[in-house]
């Protein structure tokens, strides 16, 4: 009897253990990936002003950081940010709303289409947990509205 519960409890020892080694691979991909972006973006052409910012948002946000700032740095050209942006200010949009213009006035203040926006707030909302739309609610208030 013992005999035959062995052989009913390797296939599940051998399952665990390939899960394991899975998940560790995984895992090791997902550190890479994100030393990775941090090695990309202080090697950038950014201002040591925006390699501190996105720095900080690879450090915080982990995973999803790294996820943006390869977005943002791919849609914009290694981030060049043209003189034009420099007394620029951020509005809720009042022509690209869905619920209150943040998205959409996120997308006009970067240059990019709202839509790109939303869905990475989509997602960061579902990888967070739901703390995307605390977010947007604190975005609503904060940002004012375009005259």
């Amino acid at each position: 009897i013992a005999y035959i519960a062995y052989y009913r409890m390797v296939p599940l020892l051998f399952f665990t253990l390939w899960m394991i080694i899975f998940l560790a691979l995984i895992l090791l991909l997902l550190v890479i990936f994100w030393v990775w972006a941090i090695i990309d973006c202080i090697a950038s052409r950014l201002s040591i002003r925006e390699k501190l910012f996105w720095i900080i948002v690879i450090i915080l946000l982990s995973i999803f950081g790294a996820l943006l700032y390869f977005i943002f740095s791919r849609l914009r050209g290694e981030m060049k940010l043209d003189k034009t942006n420099k007394g620029k200010r951020l509005f809720r949009s009042k022509s690209n709303r869905l619920i209150a213009g943040v998205c959409g006035g996120i997308g006009e203040y970067l240059g990019i289409d709202p839509t790109i926006i939303r869905l990475i707030w989509v997602i960061f909302t579902i990888l967070s947990m739901g703390a995307g739309i605390l977010a947007y609610i604190i975005a609503w208030i904060i940002i004012p509205e375009k005259k």
